[in-house]
């Protein structure tokens, strides 16, 4: 995967990354606005920077990664 960091983010860039923290937030009872849902929200536009632009890819990414698959707040 090429990491593309001047993608640009358009409504669908937006959705696929907001459903994937929305999921991650309400498994791990995080608020998406607190310090973890922050930073939880820029790891994934890393990880969908990185080419997961889906959101089944990014849910596997998120789950491979290290942090966000062993946070346990």
């Amino acid at each position: 995967m090429t990491f593309q960091l001047n993608r640009t983010f358009g409504s669908e860039e937006l959705n696929v990354i907001e459903a994937v923290l929305r999921d991650w937030c309400g498994r791990h009872d995080v608020a998406r606005t607190s310090a973890d849902g922050v930073l939880a929200g820029a790891v994934l536009v890393s990880l969908f920077q990185a080419g997961n632009i889906t959101v089944p890819a990014l849910t596997k990414a998120a789950g491979n990664h290290k942090w966000l698959s062993e946070f346990g707040g």
